[in-house]
């Protein structure tokens, strides 16, 4: 028998010739996933697994549409479809803009009639939209296009906004959608730029980390929301909007940037976060053959390639279907649906009951690339599958296997898929061009999203004179919906009255409410007349509605708002998105607001961590706002806080002093109001407790004192408690925690002794966390030599260290060199290797290349992928049962059987048999830190 002679395969003996072995042996460990995937109550149509409540048919190919990544339909119902024929580097060999627009023609039984070819020389088209007699489009610059003399090709071409920064192509702006708000929304991909309007005398506006809106009325350009960074937009038909990344499939944009940079000292995070319940790397169940991804293995079997959105439209959502937000994955060759729960204004995205172990579509077909969805006037869902062989962007493959791609294949494919409801197989199509006014202010309340969103776009553009009339009847309609788009519209307009909208903020739909006070945060000119009622919004039985009054409460300075805004902090303090909108609103007086809490007291239970964490974003702002008029302020809380009576934990202590020491370490302090504050701090050091007395110690560094009474007593102390193993576990880690106030030279030794086998994993993480506030090289060197005896769990968090200054790169690879360290146990995914190959010093770029490649754990994968060709094409799993009962179940579990020394092997479906079989040939290629 032959047996590979590699590294970690020596007593790999099969019975049988080696690469039939292995080629059974992954056969065995792959069948798992692929059941569950494809088990229960989905449905096979072709290549499909669905959801039995839909019907898919495909209603559009090449050569009527190739490359489609967007569509859309006008008002009398013609779809434009965006056309990628330039990705991914464009065009031919010069790389010129190749992307195209056509027009499709569907006859009254859904069949296409006509293509025609409606623009080109775009470039990298990623969006599109209708707007007026034609349509705009993402392609570099946001492009108004239009075909005026009716020969099917467009004789306009403007463009509207630009600016715009381009990368690669998934990153370039998207997801152009019209809001309630009659704004157009578009997502940044996260590139930025410096937006204008061509003919606009108005100042540009730098995107930076934002998403945006463009108002067509007022000319004007917007920040909207944190940008997500991905591929696709979507709003519910409340005006709540969902953005995909990459991993993070679900993200929901709650806070504003306006409202988060409205004032000084803000506790900055994002305003857009995964709202999964899931996992935020969420665990996908395709059919497909699986590939794993060549710079990322470990996303494989889970989102990598989330991008592109749609909404179940009215008209699915039965006892069978229900509702939910769809997402693809281009990768996985998919559609996921989530399910949203919850009152606002966060969110929460969880799998529909019946696909915790399968996917409302996917498909077998490797090239199936599903890169969004769009409702259309019959109430369907248009599915749009680009149809490449590959999908992944050049750039992130590894340059050592670009050859083997075929990176264009697919060029001249595509795919349109018609979703109906089986429970409905004949919706009725609306076209609201061919509706007169009245007709189309009916329409906003038809249960179809796309009906209604299309009919409030032509009111508005049209702006008809007897609109107004019309809609204010509208404003009284019976159904939510419809008063929602009437006022919209109205406002849109530029006719809705403030009697009006008062009459809306009172209606008894909450989501209504809460979005009549988006208007009124539109109309300053009414804050005065309407400022007592949007104070009583504050306290509506609804979350939305609070949230929506404490950003607008914000906006406009009045001596009543601080004692609305306590109300709502203590109201509803455990919802973090309502905390940080009270926080947005904080003009001045965040000491009265937290002293205030503090007399109140803290809750019990198990509620007391939150509450801290409450606590110290209240204290971060003030901390944050030194230098500015907040010295008062704060002198105010160091007064609080030496009051006995008050009576606080030492943990909530400690939370307010942090928060103050964070955000004091944003602001810029003069000297005077240094000094000013010092009695105060000093005046807290009589507090007994040691993890007061750190953290107090530690915002005084922060704020730039030495000679602290007391300090060197105890980081004396302190030294001997970290190494005493007989001490218990706090009283250790609070002593961590206090030589991390130290210089390296006092106290990098005592944190270093701690990386030893014989410590806890609690003692071994805090040193480790410590360790990372220091610069010296030598830290490099001392984890490095203690590799072997910091715990399994914790050396991802070594490398991170490792990895995190280019200080420490030289002496990882100095490690790596000389063996110290090999590249199968450090497990470094493509952007680790990168980081080191091209971002570092130039010495350590020089040498990482000679040791790392784009595609290579070690040097070992040149013979490996020899062994690898001369495998069967097919498997025997009963056989590979064998093989993993004799060889690798007494240290691997898969399914119920084995053992979980290492890894579970249980769902392996997710990987390559290729994959599967280089781990499987050399199980120190690539080795879990974690084990």
């Amino acid at each position: 028998m032959r047996t590979p002679p590699f590294s970690g395969t020596e007593g790999l003996e099969l019975k049988l010739d080696w690469a039939a072995g292995l080629c059974w042996l992954a056969a065995f460990l792959m069948p798992w996933g692929n059941l569950m995937a494809s088990d229960g109550s989905m449905m096979e149509s072709g290549s499909f697994f669905h959801h039995p409540g839909i019907r898919i048919e495909m209603i559009a190919s090449e050569p009527d549409v190739v490359d489609p990544v967007a569509l859309t339909f006008d008002a009398e119902g013609m779809m434009y479809v965006v056309e990628m024929r330039d990705y991914p580097y464009g065009k031919g060999p010069t790389g010129s803009p190749g992307g195209t627009i056509r027009s499709l023609r569907f006859d009254a039984a859904g069949d296409l009639r006509e293509s025609h070819l409606f623009a080109e020389q775009l470039s990298y088209p990623t969006s599109i939209t209708a707007y007026q007699k034609g349509v705009l489009v993402a392609a570099k610059d946001l492009i108004y296009l239009a075909d005026t003399d009716g020969d099917h090709r467009a004789d306009i071409r403007q463009t509207i906004v630009t600016g715009f920064h381009q990368s690669v192509t998934d990153s370039n702006f998207s997801g152009l959608r019209w809001g309630l708000d009659n704004r157009l929304h578009g997502v940044n991909g996260g590139n930025d730029g410096k937006l204008r309007i061509p003919w606009s005398n108005t100042a540009s506006l730098s995107l930076e980390d934002a998403d945006f809106a463009w108002d067509p009325k007022g000319e004007t350009l917007k920040r909207t929301f944190h940008t997500g960074g991905g591929f696709g937009l979507i709003f519910d038909r409340w005006g709540r909007s969902f953005t995909p990344h990459n991993i993070n499939h679900m993200l929901q944009r709650i806070l504003p940037v306006s409202a988060m940079e409205r004032f000084m000292g803000y506790p900055m995070g994002d305003g857009t976060v995964s709202i999964s319940d899931h996992g935020e790397m969420a665990r996908i169940f395709p059919v497909s053959e699986a590939m794993t991804r060549v710079n990322h293995p470990e996303q494989a079997g889970h989102f990598s390639s989330s991008g592109g959105m749609g909404l179940i439209p009215k008209a699915f959502e039965t006892d069978v279907i229900g509702g939910g937000v769809l997402v693809c994955d281009v990768v996985g060759n998919l559609v996921h649906r989530d399910v949203m729960s919850g009152q606002g204004p966060g969110l929460v995205a969880s799998r529909a009951t019946e696909e915790q172990h399968a996917e409302f579509i996917a498909s077998r077909d490797t090239h199936f690339r599903p890169v969004g969805l769009e409702q259309g006037p019959d109430g369907a869902l248009y599915l749009i599958d680009m149809q490449r062989e590959v999908i992944e962007h050049p750039d992130y493959i590894p340059d050592q296997i670009m050859d083997r791609y075929q990176i264009r294949g697919g060029e001249h494919r595509g795919r349109i898929y018609r979703i109906h409801p089986t429970s409905r197989p004949h919706l009725e199509t609306i076209h609201p061009g061919s509706s007169d006014l009245a007709g189309q202010v009916a329409l906003l309340g038809h249960e179809h999203g796309w009906v209604r969103a299309t009919a409030q776009r032509l009111i508005v553009e049209k702006a008809a004179p007897e609109a107004p009339e019309l809609l204010t009847q509208a404003l009284h309609a019976e159904t939510a919906l419809h008063r929602l788009h009437a006022m919209w519209s109205m406002e849109g307009l530029g006719r809705l009255e403030r009697s009006q909208l008062k009459s809306m903020m009172q209606d008894p739909h909450p989501e209504l409410r809460a979005q009549a006070l988006r208007v009124m945060a539109h109309h300053p000119e009414w804050w005065n007349a309407s400022w007592q009622q949007i104070l009583r919004s504050g306290q509506d039985d609804h979350p939305s509605v609070r949230f929506q009054s404490a950003l607008l409460i914000g906006a406009h300075p009045h001596p009543d708002n601080i004692q609305i805004l306590t109300d709502l902090w203590m109201k509803d303090w455990q919802n973090p998105w309502m905390r940080k909108a009270v926080l947005t609103a904080l003009r001045e007086y965040p000491a009265s607001l937290l002293c205030e809490v503090l007399r109140e007291g803290p809750p019990s239970g198990d509620l007391l961590e939150p509450w801290n964490e409450a606590l110290q974003e209240l204290a971060y702002m003030i901390g944050a706002r030194l230098g500015s008029t907040t010295l008062n302020d704060f002198q105010t809380l160091l007064n609080h806080l030496g009051q006995e009576a008050l009576n606080l934990s030492p943990s909530t202590f400690i939370a307010v002093i942090d928060g103050t020491g964070k955000g004091a370490a944003q602001a810029s302090i003069r000297e005077e109001q240094r000094e000013a504050l010092r009695p105060g701090f000093l005046a807290l050091l009589t507090q007994k407790h040691l993890g007061v007395r750190r953290s107090i110690w530690q915002t005084c560094r922060v704020l730039g004192y030495t000679s602290l009474p007391g300090f060197e007593e105890v980081f004396q102390s302190s030294l001997k408690l970290a190494g005493d193993i007989d001490a218990p576990t706090e009283t250790r880690l609070s002593a961590l925690d206090m030589l991390s106030l130290g210089s390296f030279e006092q106290a990098g030794k005592a944190l270093i002794d701690r990386l030893n086998g014989l410590e806890a994993f609690p003692i071994q993480a805090r040193a480790l966390e410590a360790l990372r506030g220091y610069k010296e090289p030598s830290v490099a060197r001392e984890v490095i030599q203690r590799w072997r005896e910091i715990g399994p769990g914790l050396r991802p968090n070594a490398i991170g260290l490792l990895l995190g200054r280019r200080a420490f790169h030289l002496p990882l690879i100095e490690a790596i060199e000389t063996d110290q360290l090999s590249l199968g146990e450090l497990n470094l995914d493509l952007e680790q290797r990168r980081l080191l190959m091209r971002y570092s010093s130039a010495e350590v770029k020089a040498r990482a290349s000679r040791l790392l490649g784009d595609e290579e754990y070690s040097n070992r994968k040149t013979h490996l992928d020899q062994r690898v060709a001369s495998m069967p094409s097919h498997g025997r799993a009963q056989a590979g049962l064998e093989v993993f009962k004799q060889h690798c179940a007494s240290c691997h579990r898969s399914g119920a059987m084995g053992y979980e020394v290492g890894p579970d092997l249980s769902d392996m479906s997710h990987r390559s048999v290729e994959d599967l079989a280089y781990n499987i040939l050399d199980p120190n290629m690539a080795i879990n830190p974690s084990y």
